[in-house]
């Protein structure tokens, strides 16, 4: 009796005998990538201890998302790659599609320092 003359199920019983060990091990692996993943994804932003008013000029502007038919449900925004006075030094900060910037134009910012030693930026809108 040769592999040809086998059953459907006697072949079936076959491979998931022969597969058993790699799909634990696929699975193991899995779970162990999922319990690393999950307290980095779900951080909670570090507390701010201090903020400054900054300024800069918009550079370039981009909507985003960049594909809206892929995110609907998650409204439009505008991205700005500003240029900061003090340092020279580029930043992207998000801001709203109420109240676009033009390139060249002049706008506040908000720094805030965080508790983890991070720097964030918050457009402001005045």
């Amino acid at each position: 009796m040769g592999p040809a003359n086998l059953s459907l199920r006697t072949r079936i019983l076959l491979l998931r005998e022969e597969f058993r060990d790699r799909v634990v091990g696929i699975t193991i692996l899995c779970a162990l990538a999922l319990a690393i993943a999950v307290p980095i994804v779900t951080r909670q932003n570090s507390p701010i201890t201090g903020t400054q008013l900054v300024g800069g000029t918009v550079e370039d502007v981009a909507t985003m998302p960049l594909n809206p038919r892929g995110s609907v449900g998650h409204g439009l925004y505008y991205r700005y790659e500003v240029r900061l006075y003090e340092g020279n030094a580029r930043i992207f900060v998000d801001g709203e599609v109420e109240t676009p910037h033009m390139i060249g134009s002049e706008v506040s910012i908000e720094e805030q320092q965080r508790q983890d030693g991070t720097t964030t930026y918050r457009l402001l809108n005045y």
